[in-house]
């Protein structure tokens, strides 16, 4: 990425690994912050919005640990919105990674592969995406 690479407040948590309330506490007030929010009135509260660039929570972490260090930058998922179709979707993204990766519904193998997928897709649901990474996937085999 080119030029200033704005961070959200939910990426820097998962960079910093805290809560989402940490980070707005820690960087509402640090110059090069940018506040997208409403300001509060007597009627109305106050609501946040940051965008945090990358060399200020550079900076931070500099402060903090007193090295230099390199912020990499979480990959986002994909946003869709709500559709009628997502499941047609998501079934064609997933025959385009087999595909991808050599998987064909001819060998036994393969329709492990996919039957195994589906379950481990459908635990993920009831974990909080940003804990996916840290999930280790066993085999019956190991």
């Amino acid at each position: 990425m080119t030029g200033l690479t704005l961070l959200t407040v939910s990426q820097v948590a998962e960079i910093l690994q805290v809560s989402q309330e940490t980070v707005v506490r820690r960087f509402q007030k640090v110059k090069g912050v940018i506040d997208l929010g409403t300001s509060e009135t007597r009627s109305k509260r106050r609501y946040r919005v940051l965008r945090i660039p990358v060399a200020v929570v550079e900076a931070h972490l500099v402060k903090l640990g007193g090295a230099t260090v390199k912020v990499q930058i979480p990959e986002r998922a994909d946003r869709r919105r709500k559709s009628p179709l997502w499941e047609d979707r998501a079934i064609r993204n997933l025959a385009k990674a087999g595909l991808q990766n050599g998987v064909t519904i001819e060998d036994k193998a393969s329709k492990v592969a996919y039957r195994r997928i589906g379950e481990r897709a459908r635990l993920l649901t009831s974990v909080p995406e940003n804990r996916w990474a840290d999930i280790c996937w066993y085999s019956e085999e190991e």
